[in-house]
């Protein structure tokens, strides 16, 4: 008796994994373009630079701590 995992068995589930991902990141990249995920390139690039944390008050390097 053959295994799953010899000849067109295995050769016809590889293809059809193949297409199924393909289709899944198509449709993925198709919703980020269309949904505006790649419209603002220029504040990307700046992103990792800002911490998004504002400094707290009196916690400058010329303050005093209490």
């Amino acid at each position: 008796m053959d295994s799953p995992m010899e000849g067109t068995t295995f050769l016809f589930m590889w293809l059809g994994f193949l297409v199924l991902m393909i289709c899944v990141i198509a449709a993925f990249f198709l919703w980020a373009v269309r949904s505006g995920q790649f419209s603002d390139q220029d504040r990307a690039r700046y992103l990792p630079l800002t911490s998004g944390i504002p400094p707290a008050e009196g916690s400058g390097p010329g303050s005093r701590q209490q």
